[in-house]
């Protein structure tokens, strides 16, 4: 367990499952609204996605959780004390049969982002930078050097927050869909030898 400000940051337990998820989708129903369709976000279901959260913590997956710090300004937010503000996930880049070449060359031994979010409420708050502080520290404990992420494209917030984090673009972009819809994902990275 971390402290960074008014936040406390701590390894993920299957408990945390439906809170976990619930930020999940109210983040992608804030964050990604004017980017993904408002059909698919409207069916996001939290419970359907908690079970699978439940598994993937249970197998041990490399997930830590934000809650607020109890200070003498109070809780940040106005948030209950055992309130999750936020979530990122990391573990060994996942190498796809479908990504470009050029990807699947650069990325063998590197740590991968596999979700960043912080509840609306909370965001500009320094939860994601506590978050962001935990992965890094799990990526060196683990050897990584080189960490890198999928952002979807338009999603400038958060592009501009990984660029304070010292990732870059590469100009490597991966297409897919959901719900039939195309859509544009940036690989952002960079080396871990110097944290942010």
């Amino acid at each position: 367990m971390s402290r960074a400000g008014a936040v406390v940051v701590r390894r993920a337990t299957p408990a945390d499952a439906e809170a976990i998820t619930t930020i999940h989708v109210d983040a992608w129903r804030h964050n990604y609204r004017g980017l993904i369709a408002e059909t698919t976000l409207a069916s996001l279901d939290v419970a359907a996605r908690a079970a699978a959260w439940r598994l993937q913590l249970e197998a041990g997956a490399a997930v830590f959780v934000g809650t607020p710090a109890n200070t003498q300004a109070g809780t940040l937010a106005g948030t209950r004390a055992d309130a999750l503000l936020g979530w990122v996930s990391v573990g060994p880049f996942r190498q796809s049969e479908s990504a470009r070449p050029e990807v699947r060359s650069l990325t063998p031994g590197w740590a991968e982002l596999y979700g960043f979010y912080v509840a609306p409420r909370a965001q500009r708050q320094g939860v994601g930078h506590a978050l962001w502080q935990a992965a890094l520290e799990w990526c060196l404990d683990q050897g990584y050097r080189d960490l890198g992420l999928w952002v979807l494209a338009g999603n400038v917030p958060a592009i501009r927050f990984y660029q304070r984090c010292g990732l870059r673009d590469l100009g490597l972009d991966q297409d897919f869909t959901i719900d039939a819809q195309p859509l544009v994902e940036k690989l952002m990275a960079r080396t871990l030898a110097s944290p942010v």
